[in-house]
């Protein structure tokens, strides 16, 4: 039987608020730069005030809905299982999906709010996320669709998941009916703090259930405790027989097997760097699941990526592509 998806993807379902900020702003609030915290809403909303008259950009985020969007857009069959709350941004949430061609099947509920998640943008064009998850906490087992992980050809699930003990569940009821299943999973580290907090249980369902691991080398050196990059990488290799690490704008390396290749970044002007981790993952996620090489895909991922970054907002604002055959090719993420 055919498979329904290329991608079935579990993640967080966020909206996102991104302002443009300076680095006293996160100073003076005690920010960590470049990483995401989970904060309560109250926290979010004192942020909100003191920015009140900034310039606002919105957009329906969440690092694995934002991965199954680009799957989407370079022409793949996606799904994606998020929990949203029954409110004006879970409407918003819903309507972005079907807009974007993902298919998205989950109920939402009335005793939580739709996550989101403030995206402080400093002129480097480092992102600062202050998040609060609202009905995000509240994903079940019940909410994920087995049929169709049997389904597809690789269940994609984002590390920011084993934040809380209920969504760590889900999680691992999900790369259990993939396995069962015999379907690929795919990994995403998601950011440096998810591993430092929790990184026994990333790194046990690593070696124990994830076939392909994308990472950026800072997560990597956190899992690994390896400074240097290509020590990072592997370590990493023992864990997972495919890994895809980033590493900004010096390009990303590739393990495959214990054999290392090594992919130029494009030249681009940076103007925001959120989603740039999630484009990359579609790239490959698209290019593994056509019959691409596990260069090609990186090089796939390393195109969109470089597409992202020089934008603002999570999701690509001109989503045509071309042929995937032009970008192997060497075409450049702006060329018309």
């Amino acid at each position: 039987m055919a498979d329904d998806y290329d991608v079935y993807a579990l993640g967080n379902a966020i909206v996102d608020t991104e302002i443009a900020v300076d680095d006293d702003f996160l100073s003076a609030n005690g920010l960590s730069k470049g990483t995401m915290t989970l904060v309560s809403d109250e926290r979010q909303a004192a942020l909100m005030r003191q920015l009140a008259g900034h310039t606002k950009h919105g957009a329906a985020g969440g690092s694995a809905a934002n991965a199954v969007v680009g799957v989407a857009q370079l022409g793949g069959r996606a799904f994606f299982t998020g929990k949203i709350g029954d409110d004006e941004n879970g409407a918003l949430y819903r309507r972005s999906m079907a807009e974007a061609g993902v298919d998205f099947d989950v109920d939402a509920i009335s005793s939580s709010p739709t996550g989101s998640s403030l995206i402080l943008v400093t002129p480097d064009a480092e992102r600062t996320m202050q998040t609060t998850l609202g009905a995000s906490y509240h994903l079940t087992a019940d909410d994920v669709d087995d049929g169709r992980i049997g389904r597809t050809q690789v269940l994609y699930v984002e590390g920011y998941l084993f934040g809380s003990p209920t969504t760590e569940a889900v999680v691992r009821h999900a790369m259990g009916a993939a396995a069962s299943a015999g379907v690929r999973i795919a990994l995403s580290l998601s950011d440096p703090s998810m591993v430092a907090n929790f990184g026994d249980a990333i790194r046990h369902a690593t070696r124990t259930k994830v076939d392909l691991l994308l990472c950026n080398e800072h997560e990597a050196a956190v899992y690994t405790g390896r400074e240097r990059r290509e020590e990072s990488l592997r370590e990493l290799a023992k864990d997972c027989p495919l890994v895809f690490m980033t590493c900004g704008g010096d390009g990303s390396l590739i393990s495959d097997g214990g054999k290392v290749t090594k992919l130029s970044a494009y030249d681009v002007p940076v103007v925001d760097t959120t989603g740039a981790g999630d484009l990359y993952a579609a790239g490959v996620l698209y290019g593994l699941t056509h019959g691409l090489s596990p260069a090609e895909s990186g090089k796939l991922g390393s195109f969109a990526a470089a597409r992202i970054v020089a934008q603002v907002g999570p999701r690509l604002e001109s989503p045509s592509w071309g042929p995937v055959q032009r970008i192997l090719d060497g075409a450049h993420p702006l060329d018309p």
